[in-house]
């Protein structure tokens, strides 16, 4: 991956599906120092890139996304579009999406993408 794409920012966030998509609970934190720094959704500006740690509910583990693009930011909600997912992690991200039968919509040309309160 070339370095000018490396994330700096990284985001734990809890997953679940909302009315207009995927969504999740999360919190920022800067990726470059050795002791987590917990930032907030203003530190972000639209084109910024960040690595995502997704977690599904009722589970113990989780998935990383090594980079996803802020598409925008207003107040504690960032809208995140996924970037580079793993095989394996597209599939649970279908998986998740497909269950209880509800279709969450997404655009094949701009990918995933999650709206995150931080």
């Amino acid at each position: 991956m070339p370095t000018g794409l490396l994330s700096k920012i990284g985001i734990d966030c809890m997953l679940s599906k909302g009315s207009n998509g995927l969504r999740g609970d999360g919190c920022l934190y800067e990726l470059s120092t050795s002791h987590p720094i917990i930032l907030t959704p203003t530190r972000l500006r639209p084109g910024d890139y960040v690595k995502l740690r997704l977690w599904f509910p009722d589970e113990n583990s989780f998935s990383v996304i090594e980079l996803a693009e802020v598409q925008w930011v207003k107040n504690e909600w960032i809208q995140i579009e996924l970037l580079l997912v793993s095989p394996k992690d597209q599939t649970r991200l279908r998986q998740f999406v497909a269950t209880d039968g509800n279709h969450v919509p997404t655009s094949a040309s701009l990918g995933q993408q999650i709206m995150i309160r931080a």
